[in-house]
C-alpha cells in the first residue's frame, strides 16, 4: 500500500494540500471509473501537521491534519506543499515538524516538494549538496538562505536520489503523477493525471517538459527544439546551441522552423522571454534590469526596447497597469 503524508503547516497555500489530496485519496476510483479495472490497494493519505489543534483557515476554508508528528506511521512519500514566503521567514519555527520531515527520510520516504515547499525542506539540511528547483523569482533569495543546495530554477522538475521537486505549483500534477508510476505503472498514472491537467506537458526523451510554449507540428525535432529552448530560456547563444543539441546545422533549424511555425526561432525566443518577463512583472518586485537578466539579456536597455515593441508598454508600465 501507498502511504502519504501532506505536510499542514500554517505558511501552506491551501491549494497545494488540497490538490495532492484530491489526486492521492481518488486515483484508484479515477482510474477504475475510466478503465473498468480495479486495483487491489487504495493509497493510505494522510495530513500530518505539528499538532492536530493546528489548522489552515483561508477563505473560509478549513484544513485540519488529521495527525500529527507524534504519530509512529512511516510513509512512503513526504509531501511538502508550496509555502507563502515573506521576509520573516516564519516556516523556520516549525522545529518539531523539520524534525520529523528529517526522520521520515531517515526511515526510508520519498521527499516530494512544490516551489517554495523547498525553504522547508532545506532548514531540515535534506538539500545539502543535492539539486532542487523552484519558481525563479525566489531562487536569489533561497540561495542566499541556503547556500548549500545546487538551485536549478528554470528546470520544471528535479529528481536527486530521494527527493524529487517542482518548480512552480502548476507543475504539481507532473510531481504527483511520476510518484503513482513509479508504484501503479506509467497507464495509471496517466489515467489519473489526465483528469487534472490539459495537455499542460510532455515527455521528450524520457524528460518532462513544460508544453504552453511548443505549439503543434508534424517537426518532432522543432516540437523538441521548442521545449528546449523554452527551458534554457534565460542562457546564452540558444540557436547555435540548439542546433548542436539536435544534430542540425543553424541554417537548417532555421529553415525548418521557419516551415514548421511560419515564424522564425528568433521570433520565437523573443515571445517566450517576453512572457516570461510579463510574469515576473505581475508576480513579484524584482528590478527590472534583474528580470532582463533572468529571461537571457544582459542588456537591459534592450530588454526594454524590445518589451515596449512587443507589449506597447514598458516594463514600469506594464506592472503598473497590472497592479491597478
Amino acid at each position: 500500500m501507498l502511504s502519504v503524508a501532506i505536510v499542514v503547516v500554517p505558511e501552506a497555500f491551501p491549494h497545494s494540500i488540497i490538490e495532492p489530496l484530491d489526486v492521492f485519496s481518488r486515483c484508484q476510483t479515477i482510474y477504475s471509473k475510466r478503465t473498468g479495472q480495479t486495483v487491489d490497494q487504495k493509497p493510505l493519505v494522510a495530513l500530518v501537521g505539528e499538532t492536530r489543534d493546528l489548522s489552515i483557515e483561508f477563505n473560509g476554508i478549513r484544513i485540519a491534519p488529521t495527525d500529527d508528528v507524534s504519530g509512529q506511521q512511516k510513509f512512503d512519500v513526504i509531501w511538502i506543499p508550496s509555502l507563502m514566503i515573506d521576509e520573516r521567514l516564519t516556516y523556520r519555527s516549525r522545529k518539531k515538524m523539520i524534525r520529523w520531515i528529517r526522520e521520515q527520510a531517515s526511515h526510508g520516504a520519498e521527499i516530494a516538494c512544490v516551489c517554495t515547499g523547498a525553504f522547508l525542506l532545506a532548514e531540515t539540511g535534506l538539500l545539502n549538496h543535492r539539486q532542487t528547483t523552484l519558481h525563479w523569482s525566489f531562487s536569489d533569495l533561497f540561495s542566499d538562505t541556503y547556500p548549500l543546495p545546487q538551485v536549478k530554477p528554470h528546470v520544471p522538475l528535479t529528481s536527486d536520489g530521494n527527493i524529487h521537486c517542482a518548480a512552480a505549483d502548476s507543475e504539481w500534477i507532473t510531481l504527483a503523477s511520476a510518484i503513482l508510476e513509479r508504484r501503479f505503472g506509467k497507464v495509471f498514472s496517466a489515467k489519473t493525471a489526465e483528469m487534472f491537467v490539459f495537455n499542460g506537458y510532455k515527455r521528450v526523451n524520457g524528460r518532462v517538459f513544460e508544453t504552453r510554449f511548443v505549439n503543434q507540428t508534424k517537426d518532432a525535432i522543432i516540437a523538441k527544439t521548442q521545449a528546449w529552448i523554452a527551458e534554457h530560456i534565460s542562457e546564452e547563444n540558444l540557436i547555435s546551441r540548439a542546433a548542436i543539441e539536435f544534430g542540425l546545422s543553424e541554417s537548417a533549424l532555421a529553415r525548418r522552423f521557419k516551415s514548421a511555425h511560419r515564424e522564425s526561432v528568433i521570433n520565437f525566443i523573443q515571445h517566450v522571454r517576453i512572457e516570461r518577463a510579463k510574469e515576473a512583472l505581475e508576480m513579484t518586485k524584482l528590478p527590472v534590469e534583474r528580470i532582463s537578466d533572468l529571461v537571457g539579456y544582459r542588456d537591459s536597455s534592450y530588454f526594454r526596447r524590445l518589451f515596449k515593441i512587443k507589449t506597447g508598454m514598458t516594463p514600469k508600465q506594464y506592472r503598473k497597469h497590472c497592479s491597478a
